[in-house]
């Protein structure tokens, strides 16, 4: 599955948001919002919400490297069940995120052939592109569904 080509052509809210895949393998994905005006808050960078679909976007991308055949086979659904974030400083100019799975692959694998269902964890890491502070942590627990 061709990550960045999928993401960099998507429509509704990823396509307004405009982020552009770094980098995208079974290890973890790198992505980078340039956040123009459009997309900025009263402190006059990224908004909350965009920071929170940056990091669920790019969790999607990990899901698609790591489950993708699921996907593109059209046995399963991906989704998001929660996310849970932490703003830790302010976000300024460009912002990466990086994701990377952090549950069993395997053990999901086996719980969707099972139960026809599984959830993991994927951890986003957000940091500044000028100066390499973190600026926030998100764990997204991510399903697929049998489709």
């Amino acid at each position: 599955m061709d990550v960045p080509a999928l993401l960099h052509g998507a429509g509704g809210f990823v396509g307004t948001m405009g982020p552009r895949v770094l980098q995208s393998s079974r290890d973890g994905a790198l992505l980078r919002l340039a956040a123009g005006p459009e997309l900025h808050n009263h402190l006059q960078g990224p908004h909350a919400a965009v920071i929170f679909g940056l990091g669920e976007t790019a969790a999607f991308a990990v899901l698609l490297e790591v489950f993708g055949d699921l996907v593109e086979s059209g046995s399963a659904v991906p989704l998001i069940k929660t996310g849970q974030i932490a703003y830790s400083a302010v976000a300024t100019g460009p912002l990466l995120a990086a994701s990377r799975l952090v549950d069993d692959e395997s053990a999901a694998r086996a719980s969707l052939a099972e139960r026809g269902s599984c959830s993991f964890d994927v951890e986003v890491l957000f940091r500044r592109e000028s100066d390499d502070v973190q600026t926030a942590a998100m764990i997204a627990r991510m399903a697929l569904k049998r489709g």
